[in-house]
């Protein structure tokens, strides 16, 4: 499996709320240790947040070594879909003091929490 098979099926898994498979994943990307690639880890932090479970999406992302654009959308978004309307803002400016510039979706997502 790789990164791109990952997000599929880690997509899939936060579509249907399925968080019991989803960590089933996450125990095999640490398994095979892919767990410092940032499009999985993007892809947990995703899945977490969208089965209500954004404390284990937290702790995905304060782990990942490297952070993009989509890391710290899906880490904002989480929190505002499970009703953490500061947290979103913090990490929005927190996103901006590391150096990453919104895109638009980041941008409307912050607007909309």
């Amino acid at each position: 499996m790789d990164q791109f098979t990952f997000g599929s099926v880690l997509t899939a898994c936060g579509s249907l709320l399925a968080l019991g498979e989803g960590k089933q994943i996450h125990a095999y990307v640490i398994k095979i240790d892919n767990k410092d690639n940032v499009f999985v880890g993007s892809a947990l932090v995703d899945m977490y947040s969208k089965c209500k479970s954004i404390k284990s999406g937290e702790t995905v992302f304060k782990r990942m070594t490297q952070k993009n654009v989509v890391s710290w959308t899906a880490m904002l978004v989480g929190y505002g879909q499970n009703g953490f309307s500061e947290e979103a803002v913090k990490i929005f400016f927190e996103m901006q003091g590391n150096g990453f510039e919104p895109d638009d979706f980041t941008l409307g997502s912050v607007i909309s929490s």
